[in-house]
């Protein structure tokens, strides 16, 4: 799995060299350095009590941008005035907070439709970056912790790349999160990452 945030985000180095990144750790062998990523993004877990009582098995994920600040939407995720939460929110530096376990139903994507079944809220996880993708395109840092959150689950669960969807695709009359342009990277990174 370290494979790809080496391709993304590791350059090559020897023993002589400094570190290529203050977040890759080094294990040094015989003949040459071999950089290996640590779990760098930060995880913290806030109660909300916005989410149904109901039991899901997750068999998609719905990717959506907040609007607003990371600060903000934590806030907002925990007030009960909002009755909207996801299932994690990713700031654009990587951090993230994590608003429900994968087994209960998060309030994220309202009246949805795909592949001819309603109530996304009832059968998939949502994932949020922060601000908004169509005036801040998604870094490496928020990209690259998305895969770290989200790649064990989609392996857990048995979910299939085509069950990664944007909220625009399943609410297309209501929504436009996220930007095409950010999903296909997103995706892009995310299929590399699994393979």
């Amino acid at each position: 799995m370290w494979n790809w945030l080496l391709r993304l985000f590791g350059k090559k180095s020897d023993a002589s060299q400094a570190l290529a990144s203050p977040n890759l750790h080094s294990v040094a062998t015989t003949s040459f350095t071999v950089e290996r990523p640590l779990m760098s993004f930060d995880e913290r877990k806030v109660f909300t009590p916005n989410k149904g009582n109901k039991v899901i098995i997750p068999e998609a994920v719905v990717l959506h941008h907040s609007d607003g600040s990371y600060r903000g939407g934590c806030e907002w995720l925990s007030n009960p005035a909002s009755k909207v939460s996801y299932h994690v929110l990713i700031a654009r530096d990587g951090r993230r907070t994590v608003f429900c376990n994968d087994s209960e139903r998060a309030w994220h994507a309202g009246k949805s439709n795909w592949m001819g079944r309603g109530d996304l809220n009832s059968w998939s996880l949502g994932l949020a970056w922060e601000g908004n993708t169509y005036d801040y395109p998604l870094g490496d840092d928020a990209m690259a912790s998305a895969i770290e959150w989200l790649a064990p689950r989609l392996r857990k669960w048995g979910i299939p790349m085509s069950m990664v969807v944007t909220h625009q695709q399943v609410s297309p009359s209501r929504k436009t999160d996220i930007s095409p342009g950010d999903a296909i990277r997103f995706r892009s990174k995310l299929e590399e990452a699994l393979n």
